[in-house]
């Protein structure tokens, strides 16, 4: 009996310990945490931005030695110049953008180093009408010198930023499908610029007188150095495809433009000839917000 009864009340013991386990609330498997956005790798972008670009200008013109003659007799001899004229003015615009680059994670992956090029076709033209002004002076062959005032419209000038393209290194942030970044590096750009109808006056007492005779036109293109910062974020939208916002400020070098032309002209019985300089000194910059569609590879 003893035996039985050290039996019963193991059982019980063992009944109410199953009834009590199930009794205990059992958690539901969580799910794995989502792993961060992987930001590594090489990626291509196109979009567009609008654009805010200043151009200033120094327009200056210069004259070699005029010679006047009376048919085949030289009768003076004449020369014009002044300082550079200054000019700015300020354009905006829209431009289709694309950008390549490359972003490695650094250290624990939040952080990420990268770098990007990218180019927008501008195309953000500028038109002044331009008065340079001028002084000179000439000499008959009899040894009497007159000075006179003179100048030379350029109707218009125009400036153009057709190309431009940085290669910007960038350090930024990650959080999860949002990054920041930042980053400075060179720029190059495509400036056209164009000089429309230019004439040499000069108002000698109380006459005006032409003394390049027909206008002249004259355009340049060149590439010229400088350099950008930007500043900007991105969010991915979906599996290898992101979004880009960017702040972009570029400015270029100065450069130095000089432009040789000769002339001739027929006034009455006497005729005009030499060798005039257009002279410009030109710089650009450029603010521009943008927005690219990215896709990683």
């Amino acid at each position: 009996m003893r035996t039985f009864a050290i039996a019963v009340g193991v059982l019980a013991t063992l009944f109410g310990t199953s009834v009590h386990a199930a009794d205990i609330p059992m958690k539901a498997p969580q799910p794995l945490p989502q792993a961060a956005w992987n930001w590594s790798g090489f990626y291509v972008g196109v979009g567009g931005s609008l654009n805010w670009a200043d151009f200033n200008q120094s327009l200056q013109g210069v004259s070699g030695v005029t010679n006047v003659m009376l048919g085949p007799l030289l009768v003076a001899q004449g020369q014009a110049g002044g300082p550079f004229f200054d000019f700015n003015r300020h354009r905006s615009g829209v431009a289709p953008d694309i950008q390549l680059g490359y972003i490695a994670p650094v250290g624990d992956g939040a952080w990420l180093a990268g770098i990007r090029f990218t180019y927008k076709y501008a195309n953000n033209n500028s038109k002044q009408n331009v008065i340079i002004p001028q002084t000179g002076s000439f000499t008959t062959v009899g040894g009497l010198t007159v000075n006179f005032v003179g100048f030379v419209p350029v109707l218009p000038a125009e400036l153009n930023l057709q190309h431009q393209l940085a290669l910007i290194p960038t350090i930024g942030r990650a959080f999860d499908k949002t990054t920041i970044y930042a980053g400075v590096g060179p720029a190059l750009f495509g400036i056209r610029s164009k000089f429309n109808n230019g004439v040499g006056f000069a108002v000698i007492g109380s006459h005006l007188l032409d003394v390049t005779g027909a206008p002249v036109t004259v355009s340049n293109e060149n590439w010229v150095w400088g350099g950008a910062a930007q500043v900007g974020a991105t969010y991915a939208i979906a599996p290898r495809w992101f979004l880009d916002f960017s702040y972009t400020y570029a400015r270029s070098s100065s450069f130095y433009i000089s432009d040789v032309v000769s002339f001739s002209n027929q006034s009455g019985p006497l005729a005009s000839s030499g060798i005039a300089y257009l002279n410009a000194r030109e710089q650009v910059s450029n603010q521009s917000v943008a927005v690219t569609l990215n896709r990683q590879f």
